[in-house]
């Protein structure tokens, strides 16, 4: 199993389309739009380490999408 945070940052006016992709990527079970040095952060559970990778691709592909760091909980 894995479990991560990915911490987004978004370009200008995309928060409200970036925040409705995220809702329809496999695997992220909540999406938050939050105040910060970060725009959205996404919780990330997935059964298997194998589909990770495919997971943090389809996000960095969502338009908007400026920049992510990932925190992989241990």
């Amino acid at each position: 199993m894995v479990v991560a945070f990915v911490l987004i940052h978004v370009t200008g006016g995309k928060g409200k389309q970036v925040y409705e992709a995220l809702t329809k990527v496999a695997g992220v079970k909540e999406v938050h739009n939050v105040t910060g040095p970060y725009d959205v952060i996404a919780y990330v559970d997935l059964p298997d380490r194998s589909e990770y990778r495919s997971v943090i691709f389809e996000i960095h592909e969502i338009p908007g999408v400026a920049q992510t760091e990932t925190c992989i909980a241990l």
